[in-house]
């Protein structure tokens, strides 16, 4: 085996282990105007309890020049809007999401909360497993001014023909008046290592032209 040889197996193989690396950390972002700077409230599915709850706004947003507004002026009610459905063919069974998003706003009393809920969705309708992210209202700060950094890591534990699907609300006691801002939401999961395995194959073909 010649020098050019040994060359050109060790540039491969090098190649090769950093495109593995790459693909390994590589995320696929699953949202659609996660960061709501379309101005308005395209791909989100709105379920508002109240005319006019749901906007977006140019006041204090977390980064960028837009955030997502739900003020829900209803007792007793949870106005909500969801990334519905999301990644459907590409997620799986044992697949690790994160879903991460900048929150701020303030709570009714009493009663008031916001939740951040998370399901995995069957194809046709049902969901084969699902809850509140964290298992609890989100503890946004006590100066509605204040954004607050929420993540959380779901790891795919059934069927997800039908996606998956993020929903985030603002929800009344008996008093109204909870008011929610969300900013740079994000649904994430890691790309598929077969997208590292199509790299392999070309450098592969490379490695034998240079050969010949």
């Amino acid at each position: 085996m010649n020098l050019l040889s040994l060359s050109t197996r060790f540039v491969a193989a090098a190649a090769v282990a950093t495109a593995l690396s790459t693909s390994a950390s590589a995320q696929i972002e699953l949202t659609t105007n996660g960061d709501f700077e379309t101005g308005d409230l395209t791909g989100w599915t709105q379920f508002e309890t109240g005319p006019g709850q749901q906007s977006v706004t140019t006041s204090n947003p977390s980064a960028g020049t837009y955030a997502g507004n739900i003020n829900n002026d209803v007792a007793l009610s949870n106005s909500l809007w969801k990334q519905a459905n999301i990644g459907i063919g590409q997620v799986a069974i044992g697949d690790k999401v994160t879903i991460s998003f900048d929150a701020r706003g303030s709570y009714a009393v009493p009663g008031g909360v916001a939740f951040a809920e998370f399901f995995q969705e069957l194809s046709g309708g049902g969901t084969s497993g699902g809850g509140i992210l964290g298992g609890a209202p989100l503890a946004i700060s006590g100066d509605p001014e204040e954004w607050t950094t929420f993540t959380f890591d779901w790891t795919i534990t059934g069927d997800v023909s039908g996606g998956v699907t993020l929903q985030l609300g603002a929800t009344n006691g008996p008093a109204g008046g909870t008011n929610m801002f969300y900013d740079n939401v994000s649904v994430t999961v890691p790309e598929p290592a077969s997208m590292a395995l199509v790299g392999l194959g070309g450098l592969a073909m490379l490695a034998r032209r240079r050969k010949a």
